[in-house]
């Protein structure tokens, strides 16, 4: 070796020596904390955020750059109170010699206990807006070159807390990283991963846990796309939120994502839940392959198989869907037809769905599946249901949707107690994940309808706006006709079971609603010319407007309907204006009263709640208002019960009759206001008026127990011609009280006839003063004559008589009997 070479090897020696000296004697002496007090500054001065260290930090530099933190806080801009995050540990550890090599090596990295706060106003202005912003003086673009490679040997997260306050977005709440394991992370390398998170949102109302374990491959290709794999991937979602329950799903098989191109292998997806009481348990989604690239609008997928199983209430439902193959490039579509099943049963009822398709057309965009068929059969006890639907099925991509053109429906109703039915009608339908709308036109039994509307499905609850026209819409084919009650022994009717009442239904849908007909029959109702407009939301039915021509005149009527947790809780009201109405007709419609006859006016504003319909009539209250002509009291005919006076005064007793169907009290006018209170009609100003008659009156109508306790006053006030009007010529002026009481199907009416004679009485009296002195009217009156002065001593008394007959007889010569 030369010597001039040695010596050079001897001072490079002696260099590197006093070089490696010097930075271990830097590497011992440096310390990192110095440099708190600048670090603090430059934040505060920089971003306007206060910084906090409270533990030490740790530097190394040497075999690797070695970074730990403890106990950071940092706050919100100008807000030196608020804190934007917070630190309890971190630590980092890098390779030196490998970043000579332009490769980033990573030993570990880790934290614990970090809290993250990140906010958006309505404005759109973020809380990390100044973190984000660009430096307002940048150093030179370094040159370009080889991109850095990295290799992570494994990364630990513990106990993270991001909490969230976006306004914009609607989103209130906080989201869980409990812990985030994985393994060497490397272009090209597979690592094993596992994920446990949490997230609890008020709004939307979210609380649901994340268990995510597999193995991840990242591929970090130059100028390209990251493409990341997860191979043997289980994902477990379980929770609750946006209005599902008891969510438990789980994810198996193998996700690749390259840029936007998503591609699957032997996925499976079992899905337990429960929405709008709809509770699915163990569904499956299987899938043997799937590659999506709309970037070059290809669609391929193999063996879809779709299996539900579920409840909603008694109801069991099942559904099956097949595909067996898709394959979509660009323009050009090939594939299988698809085909399936779906069936609801339970103890009462099934319905059962066949459907099957032609292959498909279309396009990457469009896919078209032609000449879709369901067949439609099911049954509930007697009645059945047997139908066809046919369709062209067109599936949108982006976004997803699903549109049904050139849709006609025809469908046959049989009940052993009805007359068939039959229903066909022809339109379109459109659906996406968030909306629904249809216009369809058809007839019910040959009676013409229309429909359109839309349907809001991306909302915890449904919203419907549906409109519907019929030329004449009869009902009575779907409902049940009255039974009779059945007879208890004697012969009376035996009282109805009280019905339970659930409009727990209510809360399913919110929504506005429209109807039209020309005529409406519901048994017992039939309204022509129908209107109906209503709205339904948070569980509460209002309808603004309800009207149309029914017994014989108009009618026009509001009313709501409120479900709640408590079913007696449950609330009702109604407003009713009807004017010329037929008032015999309306009250048995509604209320199965038929003692009352007339047309006119009729008012009323009540309301109600309960759990039955027993319980909404015992708790009817409100008020209500009659005015009528031409009216009548059905079941005693009152002017021909008159006419018997002079004998049923006589017998000095109260009598009975009972209600005939054939008898009725005409009057001219009738008008009555009622006060209602727990169920019961409460009256006290009658007026009914006749040529002959005035009648007022006062008492009680119990709509909950169906029946009526009223005292009617009647005062003769004129008289017919003739032999009648003779008759009643000896009762004018005279009120006669006669009590109606009983159920209303079998009313009884008492004359108080005793009542009666004591009026006539007096008025006898009254007449008597003018034309007799008082010993002639004492001795016509009491058949006694007065004792005279002038009586011999000694004479015999009179023999004594039986008062009552006295009376009797009294009355008799005094009425004229």
């Amino acid at each position: 070796m030369p010597v001039w070479l040695r010596r050079t090897l001897i001072a490079a020696g002696l260099l590197l020596a006093l070089l490696a000296a010097g930075a271990a004697w830097f590497v011992a002496r440096f310390d990192a904390n110095r440099y708190k007090g600048l670090l603090v500054e430059r934040v505060q001065a920089q971003y306007g955020r206060t910084l906090a260290i409270d533990g030490p930090i740790g530097l190394a530099l040497f075999p690797r750059l070695q970074l730990t933190l403890r106990d950071v806080k940092l706050s919100e801009p100008r807000r030196a109170d608020d804190e934007f995050m917070a630190l309890q540990e971190a630590s980092l550890s890098v390779q030196l010699l490998p970043l000579l090599r332009q490769r980033l090596a990573v030993d570990r990295v880790g934290a614990r206990g970090v809290r993250l706060v990140y906010s958006r106003d309505a404005q759109g202005r973020r809380n990390i807006d100044d973190l984000l912003a660009k430096p307002t003086e940048t150093a030179p673009d370094a040159p370009s070159g080889r991109a850095l490679g990295f290799d992570v040997r494994g990364i630990e997260l513990a106990d993270l807390q991001l909490s969230v306050r976006d306004v914009l977005a609607g989103i209130d709440g906080r989201v869980e990283v409990e812990r985030l394991a994985t393994g060497r992370l490397a272009d090209g390398a597979e690592s094993p991963v596992s994920l446990q998170a949490r997230a609890q949102l008020t709004k939307p109302a979210l609380d649901a846990r994340l268990a995510l374990d597999g193995l991840l491959k990242l591929d970090l290709p130059p100028g390209a796309p990251a493409r990341i794999g997860l191979r043997e991937l289980t994902l477990a979602l379980r929770g609750a939120g946006f209005g599902v329950k008891e969510l438990d799903a789980r994810l198996t098989g193998a996700l690749r994502l390259d840029g936007s191109a998503l591609a699957a292998e032997r996925l499976a997806l079992t899905l337990s839940g429960e929405r709008l009481g709809l509770a699915l348990k163990d569904s499956r989604l299987a899938l043997a392959s799937l590659a999506h690239d709309p970037g070059k609008r290809t669609l391929k997928l193999e063996g879809l198989e779709l299996q539900l199983a579920g409840r909603r209430g008694a109801e069991a439902l099942a559904a099956t869907l097949a595909w067996p193959r898709l394959d979509v490039s660009g323009d050009t579509l090939k594939g299988g037809a698809l085909q399936g099943s779906a069936s609801l049963k339970s103890s009462a009822q099934t319905l059962q769905l066949a459907f099957a398709s032609q292959a498909p057309s279309g396009s990457f965009e469009r896919i078209r599946v032609p000449g879709l068929k369901v067949q439609v059969s099911g049954s509930a006890g007697p009645r059945a249901v047997k139908g066809e639907v046919r369709s062209d099925l067109t599936l949108a991509t982006a976004p997803f949707s699903a549109a049904l053109d050139a849709l006609a429906l025809q469908l046959a109703f049989t009940d052993p107690a009805l007359p068939p039915t039959a229903l066909a009608l022809k339109g379109s339908a459109r659906a996406s994940a968030a909306a629904a709308n249809w216009a369809v036109e058809g007839t019910l039994n040959e009676q013409a309808f229309s429909s359109s509307g839309k349907a809001d499905l991306d909302r915890p609850v449904p919203k419907v706006d549906a409109q519907a026209r019929f030329a004449a819409l009869d009902l009575t084919r779907f409902v049940k006709p009255a039974e009779a009650p059945a007879a208890q022994q004697g012969g009376a009717p035996a009282a109805a079971a009280d019905a339970p009442l659930d409009l727990s239904g209510l809360k399913a849908l919110d929504g506005s609603f429209t109807l039209r007909a020309g005529t409406l029959v519901y048994p017992p109702y039939r309204v022509a010319d129908a209107a109906l407009d209503a709205t339904l939301a948070g569980g509460t039915l209002r309808v603004s407007q309800l009207a149309g021509r029914a017994w014989g005149g108009r009618f026009t009527a509001q009313a709501s309907a409120q479900a709640a947790a408590r079913p007696q809780e449950q609330r009702a009201s109604v407003r009713l204006d009807a004017s010329d109405v037929d008032i015999a007709a309306l009250l048995k419609d509604v209320a199965k009263f038929e003692k009352l006859e007339g047309r006119g006016q009729v008012s009323a504003d009540l309301r109600t709640q309960g759990a039955s319909v027993g319980q909404f009539r015992k708790q009817l209250g409100g008020n209500a208002a009659i005015r009528l002509r031409d009216g009548a009291v059905r079941g005693i005919n009152l002017a021909k019960t008159l006419r018997q006076w002079r004998s049923a005064v006589t017998l000095n007793k109260d009598a009975v009759q009972k209600s005939s169907a054939q008898e009725k009290t005409d009057f001219s006018e009738i008008t009555a206001t009622f006060q209602v209170a727990d169920g019961v009609a409460r009256n006290q100003d009658l007026s009914a008026k006749s040529p002959f008659l005035r009648v007022g009156g006062e008492g009680a109508i119990d709509i909950g127990q169906g029946r009526i306790d009223y005292l009617a006053k009647a005062t003769v006030t004129a008289t017919p011609e003739g032999q009648d009007g003779a008759e009643l010529a000896g009762l004018k002026g005279v009120t006669v009280p006669v009590k109606l009481a009983g159920p209303f199907e079998a009313v009884d009416y008492r004359i108080q006839w005793g009542a009666v004679a004591g009026e006539l009485l007096k008025k006898r009296a009254a007449e008597a003063i003018g034309g007799k002195t008082g010993a002639g009217l004492l001795e016509k009156l009491t058949g006694r004559a007065p004792a005279a002065a002038s009586a011999p001593a000694g004479a015999a008394s009179a023999p004594a008589t039986n008062k009552k007959d006295s009376t009797k007889d009294r009355l008799k010569e005094l009425f004229g009997r």
